[in-house]
């Protein structure tokens, strides 16, 4: 079985935004070190054709020079779950809610926005993202995707 490459490009430096491009950016926390989490970030940043997402590895939060990114690495377990930040309110969602909130501003999104409000809807999202984040390290495997294990804490 051949395996692929995870190539996702993150910045070496994490640049606070510009003014006019943080009003309509979300910042997507990813782990660089997983190979599921990896080329979905490749993924996203190819649907991602108005530039509404920042992709950072989150392992770069802590010492980012951004105050909302700092915060989150202190307080949040980053590495549990996907997070995205709103650093023009400080607001920030993770795992399912996190989904939803990249969904919202990708082309299409209008689509899930109705959805999100019904709650089965989002309970099964929810759900199924944790179905996904407990196993990612094996779905890594199965999918052939190189790099670094994923490591999942209980």
């Amino acid at each position: 079985m051949s395996t692929a490459a995870v190539d996702v490009q993150p910045s070496v430096e994490v640049r606070p935004p510009d003014e006019s491009a943080a009003a309509d950016r979300l910042v997507v926390l990813y782990d660089r070190d997983c190979g599921v989490c990896a080329i979905s970030a490749r993924r996203l940043r190819r649907w991602d054709r108005a530039g509404r997402l920042d992709l950072v590895p989150l392992q770069l939060a802590a010492a980012s020079g951004r105050p909302e990114l700092e915060r989150a690495a202190r307080e949040r377990p980053l590495s549990d779950a996907l997070h995205v930040v709103d650093e023009r309110t400080g607001r920030v969602h993770a795992g399912a809610d996190a989904v939803l909130a990249i969904a919202a501003v990708l082309s299409g999104g209008a689509v899930v926005h109705p959805l999100a409000a019904i709650p089965p809807f989002r309970w099964s999202l929810g759900v199924l993202y944790g179905l996904v984040a407990r196993n990612r390290d094996r779905i890594g495997r199965w999918l052939g995707l190189e790099g670094p294990v994923c490591v999942v804490g209980p």
